[in-house]
């Protein structure tokens, strides 16, 4: 999708080393573990623009995310967005997992951290959420619940070319999975006439919460954007182009973030229901947003960690 990370990407891909891909899975596994050591839930994240946005611009965020108890995967790359392949890619990243060579990998890397891969989710940021939602169409394999932060679907902001879409506007995904989606009120807005919006809302947080099979929790930060997920540096650069308010706390927004995830992982993977009501009540949230949900008809107590590829035709 191309949302306008482009350019971020270009004006930040000289800070830093280009990232090559030094294995057969498509991406470059960044991993983050608990300080302690423990057998702990998996979160495999796909960073913004299909993948192309550094893993390294989400550290603050991810490794809050870390503190709450998570073995976070974080995954980038340097392709084009081809989101067939892509998402292939990913689903072939969860069957590695689930071979046990996640756990190889923690292990040569000397991180002392279990996976628990009965526990595992699948979040994606902006178009990273494109190439997950495209993994799980191909399959589901290990994920139990998904995250999706500020999602867009499509190849180019204008959603000129479907060619390569996820959603079908007025049908479901074939993808059934509890999931939170986490979005912001300047996501839709572009930053002036040159740049149309880095999440339309066409292509962005309404299309895929009208398109979730399986209950979903959708929560709208009020005063943030869709860079502000990145670490101080990245959002000087990204808001060039995406509109972000700069008297808005980027830190209390991360950490926002974190635990808004923590505690949506902590409700489905470790059967913490209760957690789903507060997910529910504006107020108990430290930043201003507002929330709305669709549980599908279940109860909190109903809602269980798990995904299957069945078709729900609206």
């Amino acid at each position: 999708m191309w949302d306008n990370m482009a350019l971020k990407i270009a004006l930040i891909a000289s800070l830093f080393p280009a990232v090559k891909t030094n294995d057969d899975l498509g991406f470059k596994m960044h991993y983050h573990v608990p300080k302690a050591e423990g057998t702990y839930p998996v979160v495999l994240f796909v960073s913004g623009f299909s993948g192309d946005a550094p893993a390294s611009a989400y550290s603050d965020f991810v490794n809050q995310l870390t503190d709450h108890g998570f073995v976070v995967v974080a995954m980038d790359h340097l392709k084009f967005p081809n989101y067939p392949t892509q998402g292939q890619a990913f689903h072939d990243v969860m069957e590695w997992a689930g071979a046990g060579h996640l756990q190889e990998a923690l292990q040569d890397a000397g991180l002392s951290a279990t996976v628990d891969l009965d526990r595992v989710a699948v979040m994606g940021q902006s178009a990273g959420n494109h190439v997950v939602g495209q993994g799980l169409t191909d399959g589901c394999s290990l994920a139990k619940a998904m995250v999706m932060i500020d999602p867009v679907d499509g190849l180019d902001p204008f959603g000129i070319m479907h060619g390569e879409d996820l959603i079908t506007p007025g049908q479901k995904l074939t993808f059934t999975i509890p999931s939170l989606l986490l979005d912001n009120e300047l996501d839709p807005k572009g930053k002036n006439f040159l740049f149309p919006a880095c999440a339309p809302a066409n292509l962005g947080a309404p299309r895929w919460f009208d398109a979730a099979a399986g209950p979903v929790w959708n929560v709208n930060a009020s005063s943030y954007g869709h860079v502000d997920c990145l670490d101080d540096l990245f959002i000087a650069a990204g808001k060039l182009v995406c509109p972000s308010n700069r008297k808005t706390d980027k830190k209390a927004y991360r950490a926002y973030l974190a635990d808004t995830v923590a505690l949506f992982l902590d409700g489905v993977l470790n059967g913490k229901t209760d957690n789903f009501g507060l997910l529910e009540d504006a107020t108990k949230f430290d930043i201003a947003v507002t929330v709305r949900n669709d549980l599908k008809g279940q109860s909190h107590d109903d809602i269980k960690a798990g995904c299957s590829n069945t078709a729900v035709l609206v």
